[in-house]
C-alpha cells in the first residue's frame, strides 16, 4: 500500500511540473488554433506571461491576420491582454476580468467589401458548425466563464485604395459572458468576443464621417442597415 501511494505522489508532482512548466505554451497553442478557427485566417500569440501563484496571466503581441483577398498585414494588433482568475474548480473556469489594451485595427475597403465584414462571415459560419457542440477545435471541453471584459480605447486605421483615416475606437465592455449557460467552451467564448468587438468597429465606422474622408459615400449604408442606424 505505502508503495502505490509513493508512485502516486511522484505521478502527481511530476503531472503538477509539467503543467506548470507548460502552461504557457498550451495556452499559446489553444488561443492560436481557436482564434484560427473561429477567424477564418490567422491568429498568433507573440509571448505569455503566467503567475499561477497569483492567477494571473498576459498575453503580449496577439494578431490577428488580414483575412484572404485582402492586403497583408493584420487586421488586429493587440499590444497586451491582462487576465485575472477568479476560479478553477473541475471543468469550469470562472474568469474575474480581462482587459485588452488599446487594440489597433486596420478596416480596409474593396470593391468586394471589407476585411472586417470577411471575418464576421467567418465567425458566423464557425459560431453554426459549434451549434452541435464540442470545443471548438481548443483540444479541451473546459467550459468558461467571464465576468467582465473590457477593451480599452483603441485607434481604427480606414483605407480605400489610395486613402487612410485614422478614428478613435471607444471603449468596450462585456458582461457575464457564458454564465447564462453555467460556462461555455474556449471556441464558444472567442467567437461570441470576436463577433461583439468586430460588430463594435462595424458600429464606430458607420457613426463616423469616414465615408465623406475617404470619397466613398454610401459604401456603409449596408452596414447602417444591419445595425439599425
Amino acid at each position: 500500500m505505502r508503495n502505490i501511494l509513493i508512485v502516486l505522489l511522484v505521478g502527481i508532482v511530476a503531472a503538477g511540473v509539467y503543467f506548470y512548466l507548460n502552461f504557457g505554451s498550451l495556452v499559446e497553442r489553444t488561443i492560436e488554433t481557436v482564434g484560427s478557427n473561429a477567424t477564418g485566417t490567422a491568429v498568433e500569440v507573440g509571448s505569455l506571461d503566467v503567475n499561477l501563484g497569483e492567477r494571473s496571466a498576459a498575453i503580449h503581441d496577439f494578431t490577428i491576420a488580414n483575412p484572404e483577398g485582402f492586403s497583408g498585414g493584420n487586421a488586429f494588433s493587440l499590444n497586451e491582454i491582462s487576465v485575472a482568475v477568479e476560479s478553477v474548480s473541475g471543468d469550469l473556469i470562472v474568469l474575474d476580468e480581462v482587459v485588452v489594451d488599446s487594440p489597433q485595427v486596420l478596416y480596409e475597403f474593396t470593391e468586394g467589401g471589407t476585411n472586417i465584414d470577411a471575418i464576421r462571415a467567418n465567425i458566423e459560419a464557425y459560431q453554426r458548425r459549434l451549434g452541435g457542440g464540442g470545443s471548438g477545435g481548443g483540444g479541451s471541453d473546459t467550459k468558461i466563464i467571464i465576468n467582465r471584459l473590457r477593451f480599452t480605447g483603441g485607434n481604427v486605421h480606414a483605407t480605400a485604395q489610395d486613402r487612410e483615416v485614422d478614428i478613435d475606437l471607444p471603449p468596450l465592455t462585456l458582461t457575464d459572458l457564458g454564465r447564462a449557460s453555467g460556462g461555455e467552451t474556449a471556441g464558444q467564448i472567442a467567437a461570441q468576443v470576436a463577433d461583439q468587438l468586430t460588430q463594435h468597429v462595424a458600429q464606430t465606422v458607420a457613426r463616423s464621417e469616414i465615408e465623406r474622408r475617404l470619397g466613398i459615400d454610401g459604401v456603409l449604408d449596408r452596414v447602417r442597415g444591419i445595425f439599425g442606424q
